[in-house]
C-alpha cells in the first residue's frame, strides 16, 4: 500500500513538472507574438526591391501571397523566395527581413531580347501573353509588366518545326533560334540609327535568316560570322544614305560581291565627268553597287 502511494506521488509530481514546463512553455509563447508577433512596431511597412528587370512591387505580392498586414516575424521568407524562383524568368532571389517594418527582396531576372511566333506551337508573337526569349534562348510568358517594357522588341518568325519539347524556364532546343537570338545580340551592340533596327528575323532556313528592319529594308544574314556581316550592312546602309538611296534588298552571306537591291525603278543619268572616289572603301562600295 505504501509504494502505491508513494508511486502516486512521484506520477502527481512529474505531472505537476510537466504542467508548469507547459505553462512556462505557453507564456513564453504569449511573450513572445506579444513583442514580435502582435506589436505593430514590427508589421510590415516598405517591401524593398531590388532588380535587374522588369518585375514590380504589384507582381511580387500576386506571386507569393504576402499578408501586406502582417508582422515581419510572420512572413515565411524561404516561401517567397520559392515562389519567385518558380518563374521562369527569375534566375536568382534573396529574401531578407530588415527591422523594424522593412522586407527586402533582390531579383536577378532573364532579360527579355525577342518576341516569338510559331503557328506549329502557338505562338502568337508581340501580345499580352506572348512568348519572350532571353539571349540565352530560354523562354518565358509575357505576364506582368513585361508587355510594356518588351512591346518594341523584335520579333523572332520560327516556320521550321524543329524545336523538340518546349518548356518555360529551359532553352530551347532550336539551333536556328539560338542564332537569331544572337544576331540581336549583336545587332543591339551595334548601335544601329534607329530605322535600320531589327523589327522582325525570319529564319528562312537552316542557314540564313532575313531581318526587316524598321524602314521596311530586308537583309540577308547567315547563321554565324554576324560581327562581319554587320560591319558590311552598315557600310552599305550609310553609302546608300550619303547617295540619296533607299536599300529595298541586301544579302550579306557572301564576303564579296555583295548584291544589294536598291528601291523604286533606275534612272539612268548620262554622267558629265567620271565620277570620284574620295577613299578606297567608297570605291569599293561602288563595285559592290555596280555588278547589280
Amino acid at each position: 500500500m505504501i509504494e502505491i502511494v508513494r508511486g502516486l506521488y512521484r506520477s502527481a509530481k512529474i505531472i505537476m513538472i510537466l504542467v508548469l514546463i507547459g505553462m512556462i512553455a505557453w507564456g513564453g509563447y504569449l511573450g513572445i507574438r506579444h513583442i514580435f508577433i502582435d506589436n505593430e512596431e514590427y508589421r510590415l511597412q516598405e517591401i524593398k526591391l531590388e532588380t535587374n528587370g522588369h518585375i514590380n512591387h504589384a507582381r511580387i505580392v500576386e506571386v507569393t501571397g504576402i499578408d501586406l498586414d502582417a508582422s515581419i516575424f510572420a512572413i515565411d521568407t524561404d516561401h517567397i523566395r520559392k515562389c519567385l524562383l518558380s518563374l521562369p524568368e527569375v534566375t536568382r532571389c534573396d529574401v531578407e527581413r530588415r527591422l523594424p517594418g522593412t522586407l527586402k527582396i533582390t531579383v536577378d531576372e532573364r532579360l527579355p531580347v525577342a518576341w516569338l511566333q510559331s503557328a506549329h506551337y502557338g505562338f502568337l508573337g508581340k501580345v499580352e501573353g506572348g512568348v519572350l526569349a532571353g539571349e540565352d534562348g530560354v523562354t518565358f510568358p509575357c505576364e506582368g509588366s513585361l508587355w510594356e517594357t518588351s512591346r518594341d522588341l523584335p520579333v523572332v518568325m520560327v516556320n521550321v518545326a524543329a524545336m523538340g519539347t518546349f518548356h518555360h524556364g529551359k532553352k530551347l532546343q532550336h539551333p536556328e533560334v539560338i542564332r537569331a537570338l544572337h544576331l540581336i545580340k549583336v545587332l543591339t551592340a551595334s548601335n544601329l540609327r534607329a530605322d535600320w533596327r531589327p523589327q522582325e528575323i525570319m529564319i528562312l532556313n537552316e542557314y540564313s535568316l532575313e531581318v526587316t528592319s524598321h524602314d521596311g529594308s530586308r537583309a540577308v544574314f547567315g547563321m554565324y560570322d554576324h560581327e562581319r556581316q554587320i560591319t558590311d550592312f552598315i557600310s552599305v546602309r550609310e553609302h546608300a544614305l550619303k547617295t540619296l538611296r533607299a536599300v529595298e534588298h541586301i544579302n550579306l552571306i557572301p564576303k564579296k560581291n555583295i548584291p544589294v537591291k536598291f528601291a523604286g525603278a533606275p534612272i539612268l543619268v548620262t554622267p558629265q565627268k567620271k565620277q570620284t572616289f574620295p577613299s578606297l572603301k567608297d570605291r569599293d562600295i561602288k563595285s559592290i553597287i555596280d555588278r547589280n
